[in-house]
């Protein structure tokens, strides 16, 4: 097996998450470890080399200059040796029994995906305006303690995730243009592949003993946080492309009607202090405000066509 670490800028996180993974049950030599360094310029390879030293890892560096997290994560799946290759975010901390519960997990079950529990690690107290219908944009996952199929979003995350190799050599890799680059909210890669993985047919499984916790600092729960968050997750369910040309005309229309009706009742429950209240409806203005805007983009002839890789 083969864990993939792809990192930008985030030498203090990537050290958390790779202690997490000296701490694993399964023997080290059971599996690999490929930190993926997306052009970063800071000390991520500083983080790396210490963790070689300590010599508790079967670790490899790879860099990729290529900026964006699935440039990355294509690089690390082709790089990976092993046979089953596993995504962890720097900033995820892996249960001790992570790795064998993915081993076990594929001997148990025939799906080519399996994902995880993701539990969140709070640096600071929710907001007021905080709601649990957020959670999921902090990646936050948890479908009980029972084995789920996953058929319809929201889906697995790429933070606490697991595949059979030969399924990118079947439906290809990860698209180039979504997800993020550099300091970029926009998001979507892994999406947009479990859509495609389901529209070929292929089963994905959430499985509760494959549990991360995934760290929230503080400046994530801010209202600028989440507004860039909320309107880059709605550009990006636009640029998925797998919605019906009659589908997304219907969308515009409702989007273009009800985004400024819901930003007025945003505002006026903020007057009225309902914290709550106001940023849910602010949430659902950005999600259509951010569709839209990849509308128009697409409608101007400004969107790049989808940047498919496959397996060679």
């Amino acid at each position: 097996m083969t864990v993939l670490i792809c990192t930008h800028n985030r030498a203090s996180q990537l050290d958390g998450a790779l202690r997490s993974l000296e701490s694993q049950s399964l023997p080290k030599d059971s599996f690999e470890v490929v930190v993926v360094d997306n052009a970063s310029t800071d000390a991520t390879q500083e983080v790396f080399e210490g963790c070689a030293e300590r010599g508790i890892l079967n670790l490899r560096y790879v860099k990729e200059m290529e900026l964006g997290l699935d440039a990355a994560r294509n690089r690390g799946i082709r790089e990976a040796r092993g046979e089953i290759v596993a995504f962890l975010d720097d900033d995820a901390r892996a249960r001790a029994d992570w790795a064998e519960a993915i081993l076990t997990g594929f001997a148990e079950h025939d799906a080519p995906i399996l994902g995880g529990k993701v539990s969140l690690i709070w640096e600071a107290e929710r907001p007021g305006w905080f709601s649990d219908a957020l959670l999921k944009y902090l990646i936050h996952c948890d479908y009980g303690e029972r084995v789920v199929e996953v058929s319809a979003a929201p889906w697995l995350y790429g933070t606490n995730v697991a595949f059979r190799k030969s399924i990118f050599q079947e439906i290809g890799l990860f698209r180039l243009d979504l997800d993020r680059k550099g300091e970029s909210l926009m998001g979507g890669g892994d999406t947009e592949f479990f859509q495609r993985a389901r529209d070929r047919g292929k089963r994905l499984l959430y499985l509760p003993t494959m549990t991360v916790g995934h760290l929230v600092p503080a400046k994530r729960l801010t209202r600028e946080f989440f507004r860039e968050r909320l309107f880059y997750s709605g550009f990006t369910r636009a640029a998925h492309g797998t919605e019906s040309p009659g589908r997304v005309l219907a969308n515009c229309a409702f989007f273009a009607l009800a985004g400024p009706l819901l930003a007025l009742a945003a505002l006026a429950l903020r007057v009225a202090r309902c914290p709550r209240a106001s940023f849910a409806q602010e949430r659902r203005a950005l999600l259509a405000f951010g569709y839209l805007y990849y509308c128009l983009l697409k409608l101007g002839g400004r969107v790049p066509p989808p940047r498919q890789e496959v397996w060679t």
